[in-house]
């Protein structure tokens, strides 16, 4: 096993890397990583960013968004988790993630924590998950990866996830929280994330393993994979399907409707439709909206370019958007 101690704090350039490895660097032996960003929403490969989301929370907070190559749910990670990654040359094309799972299963027995599985992907301790595990295969290896929750702060991951309410409903919960658990309340000694991420490589690496250290130009190619691709615009969002999305909100002032129809993160036509008070013609600023990102801040600056304030007797800007995006 060769290990890989990249130092970091945006996923984007992880995820660069793993498409490095099995695109690039192309090592015979597998490949293990464990890592940690800054506060990160990480989308699953497949998924509608707008469905899954809460975008205005998440920009207002400078929080990253990124895509990755897996399918899978949406997460938030931070510093109070971990990250791990499997890079293996793989002769199969069928997704498999017991092999890999159990290699974490093993390794957080032996440092006491009673884990098990939850389901085809995810870990848990006492009902309550701790790690959600994603796949995919690129040419002829293998990318697996998963998040291990340590002391992350739940209330930041429902803040910024907006998780389907199927999921919910059936597992008989309530919320993200009543589903999520952190490792660190299962362990006796409490230790400090890195200690525990000391731990956890010593169990799964052994001492069969090869350090590596990226040299400058394989660090070159990385991030400009990383600008290229997972950083990019098209990427997080011009992979969402084309959707339509109606949003509705009762104000003191009114009824607010809006119908969106976005097609690779383009609005393509939008209505405002209700029984609000309306100050002059609203068809300046559907047509303002036709043709733009559908991102909080490209919003926010037609609203306030139109004068929507004005358009919208006794309804703010503000309220606009928190109908739109929340």
């Amino acid at each position: 096993m060769i290990f890989i101690d990249a130092n970091y704090q945006e996923a984007a350039q992880y995820f660069a890397l793993e498409e490095f490895l099995c695109t690039q660097k192309q090592f015979d032996d597998g490949v293990f990583m464990l890592w940690q960003t800054r506060p990160t929403v990480m989308l699953g490969n497949f998924q509608n960013s707008f469905n899954e989301i809460r975008l205005a929370e998440i920009e207002k907070n400078h929080v990253d968004l990124v895509r990755r190559n897996t399918g899978g749910g949406t997460i938030y990670t931070d510093e109070g988790s971990l990250q791990y990654t499997f890079v293996v040359k793989s002769a199969s094309e069928m997704i498999d993630f017991k092999t890999y799972m159990d290699k974490i299963i093993e390794a957080l027995h032996t440092l006491g924590v009673e884990v098990a599985y939850n389901s085809r992907n995810d870990l848990a301790i006492n009902g309550k998950k701790i790690s959600g595990n994603a796949q995919c295969n690129k040419g002829e290896y293998t990318i697996h990866h998963g998040s291990l929750l340590y002391d992350m702060d739940f209330s930041k991951m429902a803040k910024y996830l907006n998780p389907p309410k199927y999921k919910i409903e059936s597992k008989g919960i309530k919320s993200v929280r009543d589903r999520t658990g952190n490792i660190s309340d299962s362990l006796s000694e409490k230790w400090d994330i890195a200690t525990f991420r000391k731990k956890l490589i010593a169990e799964i690496l052994k001492k069969d393993y090869q350090p590596y250290q990226l040299t400058v130009k394989e660090e070159v190619i990385v991030e400009q994979l990383a600008q290229d691709k997972f950083r990019s615009w098209d990427w997080t969002f011009g992979k969402n399907p084309a959707f339509t999305m109606v949003k509705a909100k009762k104000f003191p002032a009114g009824f607010l409707e809006i119908s969106l129809n976005i097609q690779h993160g383009i609005i393509q036509n939008c209505a405002f439709h209700g029984d609000f008070f309306s100050c002059g013609d609203l068809n300046n600023l559907e047509q303002a909206l036709a043709n733009q990102t559908f991102t909080y801040e490209t919003i926010k600056q037609i609203l306030i370019e139109q004068k929507a304030d004005q358009l919208f007797y006794q309804i703010t800007i503000e309220e606009i958007l928190a109908c739109i995006f929340e």
